[in-house]
């Protein structure tokens, strides 16, 4: 992860991006691209569990989606598609432009979707292929204590987005992909150092 977060950082040093007065919304980019990779580094120094990793790659994404924005409208060329990234692992990449899978079973359907409501979220092509043909997916684990006795807890895998979401700022915002969503959003939270919250719930006893 840190070779990305040098190769982002060292594009973001060299660019010759002279802001002009009236790029209200360049500016905008141009900062939230800045902050992005400020909060990637800021995560990468803290992070000790996959799930913290998979904030670093979504943060730099941000940081290198953003910075492409503002560089093309400053230079008065069309802004590049953004494409939200795999919601399932962030480690995946983009996800794809495809439709969602129409023939996965119900009982599938709850298992790979947030909070098991079936809604539709994005995927890269390997999950949305996977899905199809009833697979099982990657997606990305968090470790949660859960109570397993009356007086005894475990550390447990689960899939990152049954965490509390008051515990866990990735189930909460699908690293940036869920619905209400967004990059400035998830970017706010990181530096405001929410990912350090404990996960004190049990989401599989509730």
């Amino acid at each position: 992860m840190e070779p990305r977060l040098v190769d982002v950082g060292e594009k973001l040093a060299a660019s010759e991006l002279s802001l002009r007065n009236g790029e209200e919304q360049v500016t905008r980019e141009y900062l939230l691209a800045l902050d992005a990779y400020a909060a990637a580094g800021k995560l990468l120094d803290e992070a000790e569990a996959p799930v913290e990793l998979g904030g670093v790659s979504a943060l730099l994404d941000i940081a290198a989606t953003h910075f492409a924005v503002a560089s093309a409208r400053h230079e008065g060329r069309p802004a590049p598609h953004r494409r939200p990234r795999c919601f399932y692992n962030p480690l995946h990449g983009a996800a794809s432009s495809g439709s969602d899978p129409a023939h996965k079973s119900k009982k599938r359907q709850r298992q790979n979707s947030p909070r098991g409501k079936g809604s539709p979220v994005p995927m890269c092509a390997e999950c949305r292929r996977r899905a199809q043909e009833n697979l099982p997916l990657d997606i990305m684990p968090i470790a949660v204590t859960v109570r397993v006795r009356r007086r005894t807890r475990a550390l447990v895998e689960l899939p990152y987005f049954v965490a509390p979401k008051e515990g866990s700022v990735w189930a909460a915002t699908g690293y940036g992909s869920l619905p209400g969503s967004s990059d400035a959003d998830l970017v706010r939270r990181v530096l405001l150092g929410e990912y350090r919250e404990q996960l004190k719930a049990n989401p599989a006893g509730r």
